[in-house]
């Protein structure tokens, strides 16, 4: 049996709460890429906000308990997803990523990684 690949969705977000528009935009990008036949890593949907949060709540513990002083829940974000990216096999690049510096950072890894890298047209 062929193992499935996974791809990991990248574009700009910049957003606490995520607008409507961008919960759309990074679902349209799934739809295709599921009839493709990927397994999707969406940083967008419900599932996978929920467990980044939990994630970086456990962080924030241990660094409060550390007593380093501010916590950067956004550093901790952004690194939650490149462990994700870490997993795939693959990037896929919303049109908008250069305008994230997020989405550049999971370019930059991707490219160092060696993952294969797609664009939206």
């Amino acid at each position: 049996m062929e193992k499935k690949k996974l791809i990991y969705i990248s574009g700009k977000m910049g957003e606490k709460v995520l607008s409507v528009a961008t919960v759309k935009k990074f679902n349209v990008a799934q739809n295709k890429l599921l009839r493709e036949g990927w397994v999707v890593f969406n940083p967008s949907s419900p599932a996978y906000q929920s467990e980044a949060q939990e994630h970086v709540k456990i962080e924030e513990k241990i660094w409060k308990k550390l007593d380093h002083g501010e916590f950067d829940w956004y550093a901790w974000l952004l690194l939650w997803d490149m462990h994700s990216l870490a997993m795939c096999d693959a990037i896929y690049m919303l049109k908008d990523w250069q305008e994230s510096p997020g989405a550049t950072a999971e370019y930059y890894y991707a490219k160092a990684c060696g993952k294969e890298i797609l664009f939206e047209e």
